[in-house]
């Protein structure tokens, strides 16, 4: 599940608490802390450990779809700002507006000059390496699959395991009404 990453320093920081004290406080591990508050997902215990933690209620600690980048120029922001975190997750509606953005920038580099265009593939290589590897995290696949992009048509399965709804989505059970 999402959590607030934002919430979680805010909370730390007003306790004075560095990352290692909110891990012993909440029992989790240091890398866990660091994870959730560079924008990963949470498992319901730890959601819970760190309200505990905090002393507030676990829903407070969980973002809603809604919450999430709603507009395409957040989308955007989003897949530049995190351009080095290769372990949180992205929703659809992020990775392919960045990517509509990634392949209009490119195409405009292209048609500028040769140059322009190797340069600015050089910039946005490592932000979309980053959003396609959060992608697949998202949708329940791994990293690893990234390097069909190298293979000759391997792009094609790439971009059906990126079109894939989250994982959690995937493992809901439909309940008929009766």
């Amino acid at each position: 599940m999402k959590i607030d990453s934002n919430l979680v320093k805010k909370l730390r920081t007003a306790e004075n608490w560095s990352q290692e004290q909110l891990s012993e406080k909440s029992g989790l591990s240091l890398r866990t802390i660091q994870r959730l508050e560079n924008g990963g997902n949470a498992s319901i215990e730890s959601v819970r450990a760190l309200a505990e933690a905090f002393g507030i209620d676990p829903a407070e600690l969980t973002l809603s779809e809604t919450e999430s980048p709603q507009t395409p120029l957040d989308a955007v922001k989003t897949g530049l700002l995190e351009f080095a975190n290769f372990s949180g997750t992205a929703t659809r509606f992020e990775y392919w507006w960045f990517l509509a953005f990634v392949v209009l920038v490119m195409a405009v580099g292209a048609v500028l000059h040769e140059r322009v265009n190797q340069v600015v593939t050089l910039i946005l290589l490592l932000p979309f390496l980053a959003a396609s590897n959060r992608r697949l995290n998202d949708a329940g696949h791994s990293p690893w699959w990234q390097l069909f992009w190298l293979v000759p048509f391997g792009q094609i399965v790439v971009l059906i395991l990126l079109a894939q709804p989250n994982h959690e989505q995937l493992n809901k059970v439909v309940t008929p009404s009766v």
